[in-house]
Parts: structure tokens; C-alpha cells; sequence
């Protein structure tokens, strides 16, 4: 058995062989999803796939990056030890939000991704996102060993558990095969396929205190779990074969555009008053030059005989010219709707259709729950991995909320939010050396209001006007 078939993606179906980026077309069948394809398969099994979706598929990218910035960035520390983590994050190791984020990039399209610890005098000096892809995840029990589960062979055909990949005997680095369903589980171990000295394990079951909740060298991140498997599940799995659909969708549009727009001309011309055939022919020559020099944009102009008809294909095969293509939206909302609700977005966003604003509204703050839920979980990673590493005293990770600008005045002038927070949400810089006088009404010479109620006499007798207090001021 060579040594690289470990390196193969795996194929069959929906995840075909032929996905290599450089080749023009792709093997896909829309209702090709069989028991084979990717049942009961560890996620490793699928990277090559994903990574190819993310750099050609224009859905897939989308959605992937959408769910990063909502989930590994925009967020702020509080709590007592806030000080000593922002201070880590801004001047100790400033590239470190960038690392959370690229850490997040796996997390969100593979469903694994981790952070290396870098420590030095005993403190934590910088934090590195791994690549999460090459990232392996074994169960131990008690004596260090990977359980075996005989029945999970009855899931994918050949599969014998994580140390059998296509029938040979693989290291603990390789890429599982199937998933394999146990139980009794104590420590859970961390391999790098391309460094087989790199082992770390982490405790599961049972933990005694904090401080083994989290691991000197690395933080591993997984948000999205299923109790079968030790990886973490990536987001818009179930309807990855959708996502593959949606590429190939977009670019027959595009085409039917094109080559509607672009398609032959038909003229039909009265040629009842020319007797020959040779002047009909004549004619039609003439017809088709003059109107192809108007027409840039067609591949042809054809003309022909008023007594013929030419048309598309209409509905039950009439052939009738009034024919229209298939309405695309009405069929594919069902299908972007899924797709959007897979990775917690807003529907009306992209579904224009029918949609209004206070329907986007509600489900902007039904996503916003969704997206709440792994919110908290990824606040977790830090407040057991990250850091209590830093300070020992208390700090939890919050994500900023953001607000329209009339929102952010009403907090201030309810005294909800300070100066500085409202400056800074709506990005304004004030440096302190410059200042405006109150905006008030302008006055007119001796006092006088040229707004509204400029009529009224100078010489007032309201005590407490303005007016009249500003004419004593200047006696």
C-alpha cells in the first residue's frame, strides 16, 4: 500500500475524486447522497473538500466568514483580572486577536481548531492558531489505549475505528475512517499529522479541579459537538451537498444570461411584394447585415419569411414564441432558506422577495438568539483555556452589541452608556482641543429672536425670558 494514499481525500458521490481546483468541470449529481457518501465518517475525511468549496464557492465563503466575525470577533473583557487580559491581547502579544480569528476560520468550516501556547519565565507570552486541518483527536481509556467498538464497522463499509483507514493499519496521526462510538473514555489525545512527536492529552472524565479543564501548550476549541465523535462538527455539514449545488447553480445563470443575451435574432420580414425567390433571398441577406450591425451584442441575426415562426419551447411543447425560462427564486427560496438558517442568517438579508423590514427585523433577533448560543460557548474556551493563564483573577469574554446610531443617543441621554462608550461605538475622535458653543437660537441686535416667534415685542414682559435677561446683561 503506497505511504500517501493516507494523504487522498475521500470520494464517492457528492465528494467526488474529480475536485481538483485546476480541472474545469466537476463530477457532480444533484441526487447522488447514498449510505456511502458520508454517513457515520469523522470530519477529517472531508477537509479537502471544504478548503475546495471555500476558495472557489462563492455561497460557501460567504457564509463561512460571516459566522468568524460573529463568533471570534468584536468582543470585550470584564470582570477584575479585564486589565490584565486586555493588556495581554493589546501589547503583550497584539497579534493575538488575529490568531483567535484565523483559530475561528477552522473552527466554523472544518469544526476543529486550537491555539498554541508559547510561555516563557512562566508567563504566557503569545498565542499561535494552529492549522486546524491537520489537527487529529483520538479517545483513551484509563490505560492510554483508543477503545475499540466493533460495531462501528456497521456504519461505513471497511471501517474498523480510527486505526483503519482503507483496510491498512495506520499511526495515531492518520485521519479517521469511521466513527467510532465508545463510552468509557479518560483522556483525550491531540496529534498533528505532519509531527508525530507532537501528543498532548487532555482529561475528560473525571476532573477533580480548574486547572484541568485547560492544557500548557495548546487550547483546542469546539463549538459545535456531537456526543459520537471527538471533532467538532462544521457548520452547514447537512447541506454541504446543497452548497455544491448552489456554486454549480450560479454559474448556470450567469450562463442562461449570457447566452440568452447573446443568442441569434430572428426577423421576421414581408416579403409578399417580391415576386422571385432570388429578390426573397436578396432581401432577407440585406435585412440580416443591417440589423446585425445595430445589435452588437447577439451572436447572429437570422431573418426569415413572415410565414415562419421561431420561439422557445413553451409550456406542454406548444412551441409557442411567448415561451418564458424557469422562474429561479420561487424554486430556490425553500432551498436558500435552509442553507441561510444553517448558518444562523438572516433570510431576508439575502431573499428579497416578499420581504420587509420589520419581517427582517424578527429574523435578525431569531438568528441573534442562534448565534447567543455559540456565542457562549466560545466565551467558555477562553474563561477555561485562555485566561487563567493570564491573571488568576476573574475575567469573562462578552460580545459587543451593535445598534443604530439613534439607539446608542437614546442609551446616552438615558445615562445607560458613558461618553466614551457612546464616542466610541459611533467611531468618533475627540481629541480635546477644540469645542463648539451650545447650539441655541440666533438673536437679532437689542435681543431680538429672528426664529420662530420674532414678531413678538422686545420689550417682553416675561421676567424669565431670555431676551430680556440678555438686554439687562448688557445694561
Amino acid at each position: 500500500m503506497p505511504e500517501d494514499i493516507e494523504r487522498l481525500p475521500f470520494f464517492g458521490g457528492w465528494f467526488d475524486s474529480n475536485t481538483n481546483p485546476s480541472q474545469t468541470t466537476e463530477k457532480f449529481d444533484v441526487y447522488d447522497t447514498t449510505l456511502k457518501d458520508y454517513r457515520g465518517k469523522e470530519p477529517p475525511k472531508f477537509y479537502d473538500n471544504l478548503l475546495i468549496e471555500y476558495e472557489e464557492n462563492e455561497w460557501f465563503s460567504f457564509l463561512v466568514d460571516y459566522l468568524v466575525g460573529e463568533l471570534f470577533t468584536d468582543y470585550e473583557f470584564v470582570g477584575d483580572g479585564a486589565d490584565d487580559v486586555r493588556q495581554f491581547f493589546t501589547e503583550v502579544d497584539p497579534l493575538a486577536y488575529d490568531e483567535v480569528e484565523m483559530m475561528g476560520l477552522n473552527v466554523v468550516r472544518e469544526g476543529t481548531g486550537a491555539l498554541k501556547k508559547y510561555w516563557l519565565d512562566g508567563e504566557l507570552k503569545q498565542i499561535k492558531a494552529m492549522n486546524g486541518r491537520l489537527i487529529r483527536l483520538n479517545l483513551l481509556d484509563k490505560k492510554g489505549n483508543v477503545p475499540s467498538n466493533k460495531s462501528a464497522s456497521k456504519i461505513g463499509k471497511g471501517a474498523g475505528g480510527p486505526n483503519n483507514i482503507m483496510g491498512q493499519k495506520a499511526s495515531s496521526t492518520s485521519p479517521s475512517t469511521a466513527v467510532n462510538e465508545v463510552e468509557d473514555t479518560k483522556w483525550l489525545q491531540v496529534t498533528v499529522s505532519t509531527d508525530s512527536k507532537f501528543a498532548v492529552n487532555l482529561k475528560t472524565w473525571r476532573i477533580d479541579n480548574f486547572e484541568d479543564y485547560r492544557d500548557d501548550q495548546i487550547a483546542l476549541c469546539r463549538i459545535k459537538r456531537d456526543p459520537r465523535s471527538p471533532y467538532g462538527i462544521p457548520f452547514g455539514r447537512s447541506c454541504f451537498h446543497i452548497i455544491k449545488a448552489m456554486k454549480m447553480i450560479d454559474r448556470d445563470v450567469l450562463s442562461a444570461l449570457k447566452a440568452n443575451a447573446a443568442n441569434l435574432k430572428v426577423i421576421r420580414a414581408d416579403l409578399s411584394g417580391l415576386d422571385s425567390d432570388a429578390d426573397k433571398k436578396t432581401a432577407l441577406e440585406n435585412l440580416g447585415k443591417a440589423y446585425d450591425k445595430i445589435a452588437t451584442a447577439t451572436t447572429g441575426v437570422i431573418a426569415i419569411d413572415n410565414h415562419h415562426e421561431v420561439g422557445y419551447m413553451g409550456t406542454m411543447g406548444t412551441g409557442s414564441r411567448d415561451g418564458r425560462l424557469l422562474s429561479v427564486m420561487e424554486h430556490l427560496e425553500p432551498v436558500v432558506s435552509a442553507l441561510l438558517m444553517n448558518f444562523l442568517l438572516s433570510i431576508g438579508l439575502i431573499e428579497q422577495t416578499g420581504a420587509n423590514k420589520s419581517l427582517i427585523a424578527r429574523q435578525e433577533i431569531r438568528a441573534e438568539r442562534q448565534i447567543s448560543r455559540y456565542q457562549r460557548a466560545v466565551s467558555r474556551f477562553f474563561e477555561t483555556q485562555i485566561f487563567p493563564d493570564i491573571t488568576e483573577q476573574d475575567c469573562r469574554l462578552v460580545f459587543c452589541k451593535f445598534y443604530e446610531p439613534e439607539i446608542w443617543l437614546k442609551f446616552w441621554e438615558k445615562n445607560i452608556v458613558t461618553r466614551e462608550t457612546l464616542m466610541e461605538k459611533l467611531s468618533l475622535v475627540d481629541e480635546g482641543n477644540t469645542y463648539f458653543n451650545d447650539v441655541s437660537m440666533p438673536m437679532g441686535q437689542g435681543g431680538m429672536n429672528f426664529g420662530k416667534g420674532a414678531d413678538k415685542k422686545a420689550d417682553s414682559s416675561n421676567d424669565d425670558s431670555s431676551d430680556l435677561r440678555t438686554r439687562e446683561e448688557a445694561q
